[in-house]
């Protein structure tokens, strides 16, 4: 019995990735943990040091930095008007190095910059700024980490 369905993927050295996952055409870079019942599609990129915990969706156009956490049950999203079978009119998101992203966000297509963090539940549907923190829904900024935002990084 698979208990794990991987395939055409670029996995770097050091990962580990638990069971029931569906891992195809995708990159993920080295020192990653990827946890149960989660899937990364084809096009994908996760890079070094990066997290991703269980029960969560990663879509095709997704690029996930390096030394990320990705919480539980965090969907990615990269159609905003479903379903869209043109991929043409699909978008991208990118999640800068040191992100995190809490349990159960949704991310629409957006940029989550260097540092941020997300919080468990947020619906983001605009970009966040490096070192920022939003939460709710639709996500909103409560403040910049220390050495973030006005006069930081």
């Amino acid at each position: 019995m698979d208990l794990q369905l991987i395939r055409d993927c670029e996995i770097g050295e050091g990962t580990r990735i638990w069971n029931f996952v569906n891992l195809y055409g995708c990159t993920i870079g080295r020192d990653c943990m990827i946890g149960c019942f989660t899937e990364i599609q084809k096009g994908a990129v996760i890079g070094d040091r990066t997290r991703i915990q269980s029960h969560t969706f990663v879509c095709d156009m997704v690029t996930i930095g390096s030394d990320c956490f990705i919480g539980h049950g965090v969907m990615f999203i990269n159609d905003i008007y479903p379903p869209q079978t043109d991929r043409s009119r699909w978008k991208g998101t990118e999640v800068g190095d040191g992100a995190s992203i809490g349990s159960n966000a949704t991310i629409l297509p957006v940029t989550i910059g260097k540092g941020a963090i997300v919080g468990a539940g947020a619906v983001v549907t605009k970009d966040v700024p490096p070192g920022a923190v939003v939460a709710g829904n639709p996500a909103r900024l409560l403040r910049f980490r220390e050495g973030y935002g006005p006069g930081g990084e």
